[in-house]
């Protein structure tokens, strides 16, 4: 008895296992630190296709700059932020689809903080976290 109940969990919770779905490590370089982002592969797959030479991105700079302000303003810590850098990067293992990632300059308590962000064409914006002592 404890054996066909043991099989059951085993099938209830290897099928939730299949479900879920590892999340796109995408690990970048900006303003000598490097930055990491988990990036679910549904959010990739929901932009669109860019190419350089076909014209300017989906999502303007602009654009990418007032989704990270949108993001950020539930949080009074972040809200004063500024922007530092920013770059457009390819996915990486993913032809074709392109990001902001983003450096915004934060003064807390008179010390300056950075967050960054990584910005997809669709406007979704994703917290990114720098790596403790890594240095480019």
């Amino acid at each position: 008895m404890l054996s066909r109940l043991l099989a059951l969990l085993l099938v209830l919770f290897s099928g939730n296992m299949q479900a879920n779905e590892f999340p796109v490590e995408i690990i970048e370089f900006i303003d000598n630190a490097r930055v990491v982002a988990f990036i679910n592969e549904n959010d990739i797959d929901e932009t669109s296709y860019w190419l350089p030479s076909a014209g300017s991105p989906e999502l303007s700079i602009e654009d990418a700059l007032n989704a990270v302000q949108q993001h950020i303003a539930a949080d009074p810590d972040i809200t004063a932020a500024e922007l530092d850098e920013l770059k457009l990067k390819q996915i990486p293992h993913h032809q074709r689809h392109w990001n902001y990632l983003v450096k915004m300059k934060i003064t807390n308590h008179g010390k300056p903080h950075a967050s960054y962000f990584v910005v997809l064409m669709n406007g979704k914006v994703i917290p990114a976290v720098r790596e403790p002592g890594a240095v480019k």
